[in-house]
């Protein structure tokens, strides 16, 4: 089974951080799991390649919301409120998940302390955090979490996807723009397009390979669908997407 990366969303005071390591330490000792957790980024670039980057490659979010004290507002009664860090992350794994395939989203468990209230994206798109009580509780909790449904191992979502991983392996920039084109025409399904829009649409972008070759490799490793013989009625020379591999044809086109 591959190791999932379980990226921690955590409050980043100085007396938080010292849990956040503890729960990083907690989950890479469960078998088949890495932490992420960031202590500190200090400029544009760390945001993008430490926070971002592992947003979109991690398995499953891990959003931890402490107490940090009691807000007050003119208008309402004071209440007592967690790390606002927290819901930009979520804002984010919210959006990935949102333009995935169900398949292929990431896992997403909140905890909450006990008496802080919900607010923001944890309010409106009702995670339903869970409450815990102290750090022994929120390590059994977490611990429960890995171990349960949603990490469970799905062995033909496992083969599928080490099967595209080795038939892409040495795939060159011609055969992911071809892929990407045939997703535009296509729509992302399986309907069949002209070649010759395939074509031109490459010819637009620039791309000058040899698409001749690409074409027949990626008909003979089952991604697209393709004839020599024109469709007389329709005037169309057909080819498509092969079913199998087009939602994570998509997830790695968004990736490059």
């Amino acid at each position: 089974m591959p190791t999932r990366l379980i990226f921690i969303s955590h409050g980043q005071l100085p007396e938080e951080k010292g849990k956040g390591l503890a729960l990083a330490k907690l989950i890479d000792g469960v078998g088949g799991f890495r932490a992420f957790f960031s202590e500190d980024v200090h400029s544009t670039d760390g945001l993008s390649e430490h926070i971002f980057g592992n947003l979109e490659r991690c398995d499953g979010f891990l959003a931890v919301m402490h107490r940090r004290g009691e807000v007050t507002f003119r208008d309402r009664s004071p209440f007592t409120r967690s790390s606002v860090w927290i819901q930009q992350e979520l804002a984010i794994i919210s959006f990935i998940n949102f333009q995935r395939h169900a398949s292929r989203r990431i896992k997403v468990r909140v905890f909450a302390e006990r008496g802080i209230k919900r607010e923001g994206l944890v309010d409106t798109l009702i995670l339903n955090p869970i409450e815990f009580e102290d750090d022994n509780d929120l390590s059994m909790l977490v611990i429960e979490w890995l171990m349960g449904p949603d990490f469970a191992e799905d062995p033909i979502a496992t083969t599928r996807e080490e099967l595209f991983r080795g038939l892409t392996a040495n795939f060159t920039e011609g055969h992911w723009k071809y892929l990407e084109v045939m997703m535009i025409l296509s729509g992302g399904t399986t309907n069949v397009v002209d070649e010759s829009h395939v074509h031109t649409m490459l010819g637009q972008m620039q791309f000058s390979g040899n698409m001749t070759n690409i074409k027949g490799e990626l008909g003979a490793k089952g991604f697209i669908w393709h004839t020599t013989i024109p469709d007389r009625e329709r005037g169309i020379i057909p080819t498509s997407l092969a079913a199998g591999f087009i939602n994570l044809i998509a997830d790695e086109l968004r990736r490059q």
